[in-house]
């Protein structure tokens, strides 16, 4: 334990590391993971990749979660981890285009959720980006937000327009939270309880919760219409499009790469392939209407 906090990996990338060790110990229940040979480390990565059949990404976190333990803690720098083969076969990010983004803000009602959302779109945020977000984080001289809770600690800055700055100050002047942009309603809350939700938004001492946002995202594509789509939309989505529709704009690929806080530009190219099958779609339409 202290030789992964010592890493300085986030809590999360501990707790991942930690639990492969403990399925390990799981699987060999009468050997001790110190003892453990490196026949019987492959027996187990191969019970992952061909019974448990894990997903390629998965397999890869077993995988570096094992080789630092025995490798980087123990100094078993052992071949195996070049005999077990991963191959990645990642589908294509889901887009939704300027029209069906406009459609599922304009759904919100609440506003605590439209002004979440349009952040988590027009920043390109991941999920919990948006919600670590601090009044403090947003500046308005500049026009970019700080963004302090980054994939693997990493901070980088966003910017916003004027009229995104606007809405915000409109939203936060609504419940003046000194801690949260985004505040929660603490446990328990709801139209019933007594206390008006601007008061109880002021008093939180947390943001709001992933659960609350899955839930409203999900009402959300209900009620416009896209739920009944081939693919499911979710909150990264809205990361997905925003992406896409910059690098559609004319933004390079490098900014956008830094705006999504990619620390290379190969997960960024994904979405230029995504442009192009937009430009083809429009190349289809043009023959269609020549041929009508």
């Amino acid at each position: 334990m202290r030789f992964v906090q010592l890493k300085g990996l986030r809590k999360r990338s501990q707790q991942v590391y930690l639990g492969w060790i403990r399925q390990l110990a799981d699987f060999y229940p009468k050997s001790s993971v110190h003892r453990i040979g490196k026949t019987k480390v492959l027996d187990f990565l191969v019970h992952l990749q061909h019974d448990r059949k894990l997903a390629p990404s998965t397999l890869n976190q077993a995988v570096c979660s094992l080789r630092t333990f025995y490798r980087d803690h123990l100094g078993r720098d052992w071949d195996i981890w070049k005999k077990i083969t991963i191959k990645r076969t990642e589908p294509l990010p889901h887009v939704l285009t300027r029209a069906e983004v406009s459609g599922l803000l304009d759904t919100f009602r609440d506003g605590r959720y439209r002004a979440y959302f349009t952040v988590v779109y027009q920043c390109g945020l991941r999920m919990s980006e948006a919600l670590a977000i601090k009044p403090k984080h947003v500046d308005g001289q500049r026009l970019v937000i700080r963004i302090v809770e980054g994939k693997g600690g990493w901070q980088r800055e966003v910017p916003i327009t004027a009229e995104l700055l606007q809405r915000l100050r409109v939203f936060w002047k609504s419940h003046r939270n000194p801690h949260w942009l985004f505040p929660g309603t603490g446990r328990g809350w709801n139209k019933t309880c007594g206390i008006p939700l601007r008061e109880a938004m002021h008093q939180s001492r947390h943001p709001m919760t992933k659960v609350s946002v899955w839930a409203a995202m999900k009402a959300a594509r209900t009620q416009c219409g896209l739920a009944h789509t081939h693919q499911k939309v979710t909150i990264h989505t809205l990361r997905h499009s925003f992406a896409t529709h910059m690098l559609e704009g004319g933004t390079s690929v490098r900014q956008v790469a830094a705006y999504l806080g990619h620390r290379s530009l190969k997960p960024t190219m994904v979405y230029l392939h995504l442009t192009e099958l937009s430009e083809q779609q429009a190349r289809n339409s043009l023959e269609t209407l020549a041929n009508s």
